[in-house]
């Protein structure tokens, strides 16, 4: 399935942490390694994102007007949708994710349902671009305070969502406040230098808005849902669905913060016992996420799917 995703959920701990056994003793006199907590995550919901931008598709495109690039991207679409861009943009979280620039919003393009559409397409109105003579290069390459170089939102109408009479897209101003009946997701980019000394855009994070709920979408690196999205960052160094410790049981544990599922439940209790360090890419473990994934045949093919 094109772009799909996990959205992770980290429970918060509620009341004191369970009492630890003490850690074996050290070599060389080492301090003992802090405790590795276990998180336990159910899938419970599925969250049919209808609208997906691919990544890695995600970059700029000179014009024949020098520091002036269009904005170019593929993306698939499961219902009718519009694309809206902003440069050096503000998010206002605490308004229904309201995004304000300012520079004037370029027209938003509107596409049918279908698979691997082209943005922009062929009949666009000019505006979706990143002028570097009008906005800084500091503007255009950090982020601060919810200030982001460049803001992308593929909107679509909530299907499960009762309609009323009057819903539609064009009747929202670009950047507006998302209503419920609305879906959207939203990617963050900033520009950056290619190896070529061309200009291309790194996206910083991706959100999906969801009956009024914002979800910052999380890969985890080795599910096979993600591998098939296409994504390609994080997966060369976990293949196969084992257990990367016993090679034999399915993995069904996540490291955090890595995000490497690569063990199983027992190899990864046995494990903390003995090392914090995930085996994939040796940083670090703060804690573990076990989760229980339901592996019932999935519901026909949409642009994205994430799990709350």
């Amino acid at each position: 399935m094109p772009g799909a995703y996990q959205a992770m959920y980290r429970p918060p701990v509620l009341g004191p942490a369970p009492q630890q056994q003490p850690y074996p003793q050290q070599p060389f006199g080492q301090p003992p390694r802090p405790p590795v907590q276990t998180q336990e995550c159910q899938t419970t919901a599925t969250i049919r994102n209808q609208v997906n931008l691919k990544k890695q598709t995600l970059t700029l495109e000179a014009t024949a007007q020098q520091g002036v690039f269009n904005i170019t991207f593929s993306f698939d679409a499961s219902a009718p949708c519009r694309v809206t861009t902003f440069v050096c943009a503000h998010e206002d979280v605490r308004k229904a994710c309201k995004i304000t620039s300012p520079f004037p919003a370029a027209p938003a393009v509107s596409y049918p349902k279908g698979l691997n559409h082209k943005f922009p397409p062929a009949s666009a109105p000019s505006g979706h671009v990143v002028n570097t003579l009008k906005a800084s290069a500091r503007d255009l390459t950090s982020v601060a305070n919810d200030t982001f170089p460049v803001i992308i939102r593929l909107e679509a109408l909530n299907e499960e969502v009762p309609g009323e009479a009057g819903r539609t897209l064009e009747s929202l101003e670009p950047g507006c406040e998302l209503p419920h009946w609305v879906q959207s997701q939203t990617t963050y980019a900033r520009m950056v230098k290619e190896d070529d000394g061309s200009w291309g855009l790194r996206v910083i994070k991706q959100k999906i808005w969801v009956k009024g709920t914002a979800y910052e979408l999380q890969e985890i690196y080795g599910m096979e849902q993600n591998k098939a999205g296409g994504s390609g960052e994080g997966y060369e160094d976990v293949d196969g669905n084992e257990c990367v410790i016993c090679m034999s049981a399915p993995r069904d544990t996540t490291a955090l913060p890595c995000r490497h599922m690569c063990m199983c439940h027992g190899c990864a209790s046995a494990l903390k016992t003995q090392t914090n360090k995930c085996p994939i890419c040796r940083n670090e473990i703060e804690s573990l996420l076990h989760i229980k994934i339901n592996n019932k045949s999935p519901a026909p093919a949409a642009p994205g799917q994430a799990a709350a």
